[in-house]
């Protein structure tokens, strides 16, 4: 009998000793020692979230612009005569050609990826001894290989027009602008979609700078192309820049104005 009172006694003693030794054991650390392991885990997922978004803004569709220049020998009086001393309308080297740097730095500030169709149209016609009234049919073959293997969102022809300085300048918060232009042939199945394209461009550049687009021209009948070549894409349309008498920084203004503009009507809207 005192036997079995011992061992009930030992027994008793074990357990209640036993989550005092447990608690001393290493594989019980747990009170002591707080885990990291859910910190661990919050900051590789964050690490995981900046290399999916980094993936996902290399992988944007960006918003591509076509840049053309049909009659590439256009020029602008004060350019011209700044560098040769003549008052000239068209000009070789000093052109609305040469200001392609200039419009590719500023549409690509405002996020379009720009290229230029580097045709130069004027040389490619006095070379073949053609008439200056064939530079859509001389451009036309040039482009339409481009856009065998090439989509754009937009394309632009970039005009000067023929005006004098105070019917193609406006002034804003004291500075002058060129004016623009926008003019699409309306002899050609797509014409309805390039007008849409112009519009929604003019309606933005007013916007931007009240008065800058002199709106959307369309040309047809007697005497004019009546397709500029729009008839091989319905996002594409004439920008006329300004006019013979504006000078350079009219035209670097407004063509920052045209970016600007651009990535508002469209880009923002592709995004």
């Amino acid at each position: 009998m005192l036997k079995k009172l011992q061992w009930s006694t030992g027994l008793l003693l074990f357990f209640f000793v036993l989550p005092v030794i447990a608690g001393q054991l290493p594989f019980n650390k747990q009170a002591s020692t707080p885990l990291k392991q859910p910190e661990d885990k919050q900051v590789v997922f964050a690490a995981t979230n900046l290399a999916e978004q980094s993936v996902l803004e290399q992988t944007k569709d960006p918003f591509k612009v076509l840049l053309l220049f049909t009659h590439t020998h256009e020029a602008y009086e004060p350019m011209v005569q700044a560098v040769s001393g003549k008052v000239a309308t068209s000009h070789e080297t000093t052109n609305i050609f040469s200001l392609q740097d200039m419009i590719v730095n500023h549409f690509n500030v405002n996020g379009l990826q720009t290229e230029v169709l580097g045709v130069d149209v004027m040389k490619e016609i006095k070379l073949e001894g053609r008439g200056y009234h064939e530079a859509y049919n001389v451009m036309r073959p040039h482009l339409s290989k481009n856009l065998e293997t090439n989509k754009y969102d937009l394309i632009l022809d970039l005009h000067r027009d023929s005006l004098k300085h105070d019917r193609t300048t406006l002034t804003y918060n004291g500075e002058n602008y060129a004016k623009i232009a926008l003019v699409v042939g309306a002899e050609h199945a797509n014409y309805r979609w390039n007008t849409a394209y112009a519009e929604s461009l003019s309606t933005t550049l007013n916007s931007i700078v009240p008065n800058i687009s002199k709106g959307v021209i369309s040309k047809s009948g007697d005497g004019v192309d009546g397709r500029y070549n729009q008839d091989l894409a319905k996002q594409m349309m004439i920008v006329e820049v300004g006019g013979i008498g504006n000078n350079e920084e009219e035209i670097n203004r407004t063509i920052a104005v045209l970016g600007k503009a651009i990535a508002k009507a469209f880009a923002t809207e592709k995004k």
